[in-house]
């Protein structure tokens, strides 16, 4: 059945201290999960890595991004999107003054939700993860630390 998303009725999962609003992707599954995420100016973002049991999407709203597309860091302005199949290293940072807004996709998209959900215990606002930790919840997640 089609179904409306509204901003403000899904969840919120946390995604290092900023707010990560589940748009789709819960409850009733589409295939895909969309989230809408702001990011904080000189965010240094996540170790580049890659996912190999699902796909993922960065379409930039506004503000601007670099992104890791395999071993090529861009500059991704508004309206650009960052694909990421299943198996590619990416990453993306925001070393820009202002916040950049996001919609993040992932297919399936039970599998995007459940890491990003698992990766809000082990990755919060405060310290650096340990290394051992953050290694093993990506391996319980069939994804991989690219540095």
């Amino acid at each position: 059945m089609s179904f409306l998303a509204v901003p403000g009725s899904g969840p919120v999962i946390d995604y290092s201290g900023q707010d990560m609003e589940l748009l789709t992707g819960h409850g009733r599954l589409a295939g895909f999960a969309v989230v809408r995420l702001t990011v904080p100016p000189r965010f240094v973002g996540p170790v580049p890595h890659a996912h190999d049991s699902f796909d993922e999407g960065i379409y930039l709203l506004s503000g601007r991004l670099t992104v890791l597309a395999g071993t090529e860091e861009l500059v991704a302005e508004p309206g650009s999107m960052l694909v990421a199949p299943r198996g590619d290293r990416h990453g993306f940072a925001n070393p820009f003054d202002e916040p950049a807004e996001v919609l993040t996709f992932w297919s399936p998209g039970e599998l995007g939700v459940s890491f990003m959900t698992e990766r809000a215990e082990v990755v919060g606002a405060g310290a650096a993860p340990d290394p051992s930790e953050l290694a093993q919840f990506y391996a319980r997640h069939q994804s991989r630390l690219l540095p």
